[in-house]
């Protein structure tokens, strides 16, 4: 093997949703997500002004977590009907007060379901479908993204962003420093959620397998992968 190759460490799969624990409740999780409040705003300008995301847009959300992208999304653009699939019926139930206190609660739904199932939604049914944090968490992400091939219009907006886990050393040396002005659970669940993330080569053969095959861009930063429509 050359020297220059780099060595990237086996995946190790996450499960499906982060777990509430006795030192880490769903309400501190609440608290440590909602101070990456500058990351979500950036991911839904992305959406509305790269993606020209439409008003009056019928969105989906999976794996919306609390919720702060969601919120962020329908307080920027108020004509957005969202819809919120998520596994975990701890983080629906603070999903559900961030909308009330941050009075968006008529835009915004909360289903209880796995994504690998979205019979309850018709075929072509959304304008949008979008995931922050959540592909590493998907057990079958061929069946979700042929799942998200189905009820996305045709000319509809697609954004998928996740950690990826080829970190460079630059993001290594970030993740070290960054750890320690964090609680413990919430750098262990960094990690493994770093490590449970996929290469940018190891979507694309994911994709290549689905019906989403050759209509979206991958790209890569400093930590994140994103999938997304291709820019004309």
């Amino acid at each position: 093997m050359s020297k220059s190759k780099k060595l990237i460490s086996p995946r190790v799969p996450e499960g499906e949703a982060m777990e509430e624990q006795e030192d880490l409740t769903s309400e501190e999780i609440n608290i440590q997500f909602k101070r990456r409040m500058k990351e979500y705003r950036k991911f839904v300008k992305f959406i509305s002004e790269d993606l020209k995301l439409n008003d009056y847009s019928k969105v989906l959300e999976i794996g919306p977590g609390p919720a702060w992208i969601s919120i962020i999304l329908v307080q920027e653009n108020p004509t957005i009907a969202l819809t919120g699939l998520e596994i975990s019926e701890d983080m629906i139930r603070i999903a559900n007060q961030n909308v009330i206190d941050e009075k968006v609660e008529n835009n915004i739904e909360f289903i209880h379901g796995n994504a690998n199932n979205m019979s309850m939604f018709g075929d072509n049914y959304f304008d949008a479908v979008i995931a922050h944090d959540s592909l590493h968490h998907w057990e079958e992400p061929l069946v979700i993204f042929n799942e998200i091939a189905r009820v996305l219009k045709p000319n509809g907006v697609l954004c998928i962003a996740d950690g990826r886990r080829d970190l460079g050393i630059g993001a290594k040396i970030i993740f070290n420093i960054v750890k320690r002005f964090i609680p413990t659970q919430m750098s262990y669940y960094w990690k493994t959620s770093i490590m449970a993330g996929y290469t940018q080569s190891e979507v694309q053969d994911i994709l290549d397998q689905t019906k989403l095959c050759g209509k979206f861009e991958i790209k890569t930063d400093l930590f994140d992968i994103k999938i997304y429509n291709k820019q004309e």
